[in-house]
């Protein structure tokens, strides 16, 4: 099972992976239709594009009122059936990662491109990767517990 990995520091806001995303997937260049989208810090000078997790457990299918939105078992890949979907919202609500837009008449989000995410092949600066979930999130982990024991290092004096 896949996830898009992002990088936020290599991240230049360029923006060409929300026109890339908006051509294949409807057929336009319009950043306004992309499934991902780069927020900007100017304050601290951070762009960071925000797009589904695709979570383990996604706190966007169960308030569906009509289950247009799963999660597909062989891919792990969250979907929506835009031929049942009415556009209520209530994915786009309960996302904790602003990751589902609400457009006038419909919600959207990223689908890994039927496998092959078209803004990881555009980045020019591989803010965003295509990554495997599991060894993501062990390699998260990892990371953490490494933080940890070095700020307690720091703390005791050890370093």
């Amino acid at each position: 099972m896949q996830k898009l990995e992002i990088n936020s520091e290599k991240c230049t806001g360029c923006r060409v992976c929300e026109l890339v995303c908006a051509l294949y997937n409807e057929g336009v260049n319009n950043p306004a239709l992309s499934r991902i989208r780069i927020t900007s810090d100017y304050t601290h000078r951070l762009d960071s594009p925000v797009v589904c997790y695709q979570c383990g457990n996604p706190p966007c299918v169960p308030p569906c009122p009509v289950s247009a939105i799963s999660k597909d078992p062989e891919t792990g890949v969250v979907v929506i059936d835009y031929e049942t979907c009415i556009a209520c919202g209530l994915c786009s609500a309960n996302c904790p990662f602003g990751a589902i837009p609400q457009l006038e008449d419909k919600v959207i989000k990223c689908e890994m491109c039927d496998g092959d995410p078209q803004c990881v092949k555009y980045c020019e600066t591989r803010a965003l990767e295509v990554v495997d979930r599991e060894a993501a999130y062990q390699n998260r982990r990892l990371e953490h517990g490494q933080k940890f024991i070095q700020n307690q290092k720091e703390s005791a004096g050890l370093t």
